[in-house]
């Protein structure tokens, strides 16, 4: 069994002075997220794993998969906290 996020909300502006700006109709919030978050979110499609987008953010920084996984957590948790990702989707 793997896990699968899937994100929630919608780019109701694309890259502000403040980041990028997402709507969350369900709570009615508007969150902004930095480059870096927003790239997560995006790949919370619910058919990637965290480990997946972790080597994609690996890949597109530079930085170590090591690395990438700890931020992609951290992320990912932040972005379930506001509900802009749903618990993980669980995929056999």
């Amino acid at each position: 069994m793997t896990m699968h996020p899937m994100r929630h909300g919608e780019v109701v502006q694309t890259e502000g002075s403040q980041g990028w700006t997402i709507y969350e109709p369900s709570t009615d919030s508007l969150h902004v997220l930095n480059a870096s978050a927003k790239a997560i979110w995006e790949l919370c499609d619910g058919s990637t794993s965290p480990s997946e987008i972790a080597l994609a953010i690996s890949e597109l920084t530079g930085v170590s998969v090591a690395e990438a996984k700890k931020d992609v957590a951290a992320t990912l948790e932040s972005l379930r906290r506001i509900s802009l990702v749903s618990p993980d989707q669980t995929v056999q």
